[in-house]
């Protein structure tokens, strides 16, 4: 079983390949629907509404990634977040709402009325592309929270020791994404690396899946599939992991901070 917090596949495929992608997963994959609204252009707001429908209908886990579209006549304080399973404030760079990571921004007070709002509609608030500066502005004004795909290598994407550990308080989820840049993870392998490394130093309470398959081309050789991240698995079993471990980290962890209460 594989859940997987962050596939860009809704933005990245045609419409008419996005349901034969949906009906082609292997059997146990749960592919969360990230919405990149920052490949939408001016459009976005038309083409959110337009996806989400047509994912809802899917029946598929939903998410928004980056709700900049939002500012423009404080459409943030209407929009209906419940149909989402998390939203993030930003991408990389600064909007209205936060400062991205590849910039210097601050959380602003219209970011921190969106997180209100994000939160009462019971969808979590996903820090994955913010700066740090915004991380831990946002962190202190959300409840529920998880960081959807990212990696630990110091990469301004990454997460650090402190983020880590901010957000385990916070009984967050963080989503090990399968992208280069962000774990040094070059081959099935190393992967398996990054996912032991982490549960010796901060356990597997806390770890899941957040691939950012079609979200990015900078993968591992041998992990650039959901049978390939199935290999990931198959690999800690062999390094002596056991069955309730690996279903934590790869489907009940996400599973469950959507749907039991908090």
């Amino acid at each position: 079983m594989i859940y997987d917090l962050h596939n860009d596949y809704p933005t990245a495929l045609k419409s008419d390949a996005v349901s034969k992608y949906v009906s082609d997963l292997p059997a146990g994959v749960t592919a969360t629907a990230a919405i990149w609204t920052s490949e939408l252009g001016s459009n976005a707001y038309k083409e959110v509404s337009r996806l989400t429908i047509a994912l809802t209908a899917l029946k598929v886990p939903i998410a928004i990634e980056d709700i900049g579209f939002l500012s423009e006549l404080n459409r943030y304080e209407t929009f209906d977040f419940s149909a989402y399973a998390y939203s993030s404030l930003t991408w990389n760079y600064n909007n209205a709402f936060a400062g991205g990571a590849l910039d210097d921004g601050e959380l602003t007070d219209v970011g921190k009325r969106a997180i209100s709002i994000i939160g009462r509609s019971g969808c979590a608030l996903d820090v994955a592309h913010l700066n740090k500066k915004s991380f831990y502005a946002a962190i202190d004004c959300a409840d529920k929270i998880l960081c959807s795909h990212t990696g630990f290598n110091g990469h301004l994407r990454s997460l650090d020791d402190g983020q880590i550990r901010a957000l385990i308080d916070k009984r967050a989820i963080i989503g090990l994404s399968a992208v280069t840049a962000f774990t040094d993870a070059h081959t099935c392998d190393e992967l398996q690396n990054v996912i032991d490394g982490f549960v010796q130093e901060y356990g597997a309470e806390h770890l899941a899946i957040g691939t950012d398959f079609l979200g990015s081309v900078d993968l591992p050789t041998d992990v650039k599939d959901y049978g390939g991240l199935a290999k990931v698995a198959d690999g800690l079993r062999k390094r002596g992991y056991d069955e309730k471990t690996i279903d934590k980290i790869f489907y009940s962890n996400a599973y469950s901070f959507f749907n039991s209460e908090k």
